[in-house]
């Protein structure tokens, strides 16, 4: 059951809905993610925009400590049209602050940059992380990855339809709310305008890419995956079938993971720290973490 406390914070925060075309979208969530980025953890460094390739960056979360600190490369939400390392600071951040050199993405985005463009450069960062972790006194061969929403989709794709080599790398994965099989996502929210403007933009408008495995890495389960952290949010009507479904598939296949579905949560809470939904979440996926990276 949801606790008083984080029934009266969800009160006073603002609802995100996103509606209108993507130019709208962006704008709105890029205004509302102030207030998901104040009071920032202490950590052991910070750089902007660290050329991974020409025209591909992202923000380097370091520890404090020595390390070797293993790595954690965190894909952020936005419909794979939206957001950015700014507006998910916080949270990799806090992936510093608990002991992971965290590498935010600033990955490609629809309807500049469609489907592969986004997965394309997640790959390319999960290699990449391996050979330059050291920079920040990071161990290349203890990498998980990581996102929230489309970006829980790129981690999970990450990890089901790379080749065998890339794949290996990963060692764990974690996947917030995320959307994994975008017929059945699209189906469940007919009625969400924005939303479906955000699947079918991902793909160019081309629906029938939804059958990709890609695309929709549920399709993709199979034996033998790195372990997976679901994290689900009992009042996601958006997602949380997607996370439900993730978890049957995982287990049909015989591959490890875990699922916890925060009640009393929205599609989105991992950015809310303040309530003590995120706090019981985060002890699950420390523990996790600690266990499989």
């Amino acid at each position: 059951m949801i606790s008083a406390h984080d029934r009266d914070i969800l009160k006073r925060l603002p609802e995100w809905n996103p509606t209108g075309d993507i130019t709208a979208q962006r704008r709105a969530w890029e205004e509302l993610a102030t207030i998901y980025n104040q009071d920032l953890p202490a950590i052991g460094g910070f750089e902007k925009r660290i050329e991974l390739r020409a025209g591909l960056t992202a923000d380097v979360a370091v520890p404090k400590g020595a390390g070797p600190h293993p790595v954690m490369v965190y894909l952020h939400g936005g419909g794979w049209a939206f957001g950015s390392p700014t507006s998910f600071r916080k949270l990799g951040m806090q992936f510093a602050e608990a002991g992971y050199l965290t590498i935010v993405l600033d990955y490609r985005l629809a309807p500049e940059h469609p489907f592969p463009a986004a997965l394309e450069d997640t790959m390319f960062a999960v290699q990449w992380a391996r050979d330059n972790a050291r920079r920040w006194n990071g161990d290349g061969a203890r990498i998980a990855v990581g996102g929230d929403s489309a970006g829980g989709n790129l981690s999970l794709s990450a990890l089901a339809t790379s080749a065998p080599g890339p794949r290996a790398l990963i060692r764990a994965a974690v996947l917030f709310y995320g959307a994994f099989d975008l017929a059945t996502t699209a189906e469940r929210n007919r009625a969400h305008a924005g939303l479906q403007t955000q699947l079918s933009t991902y793909v160019g408008g081309n629906t029938k890419l939804y059958a990709d495995p890609r695309v929709s890495p549920l399709k993709a389960v199979a034996p033998g995956l790195a372990p997976c952290f679901i994290l689900g949010a009992g009042e996601d009507t958006w997602c949380l079938g997607d996370s439900l479904m993730l978890a049957q598939a995982l287990s049909a296949a015989g591959s490890p993971y875990e699922l916890h579905v925060m009640e009393g949560m929205p599609h989105g809470f991992m950015q809310m720290s303040e309530l003590e939904g995120w706090r019981a979440a985060t002890r699950l996926m420390w523990d996790f973490l600690a266990r499989n990276v």
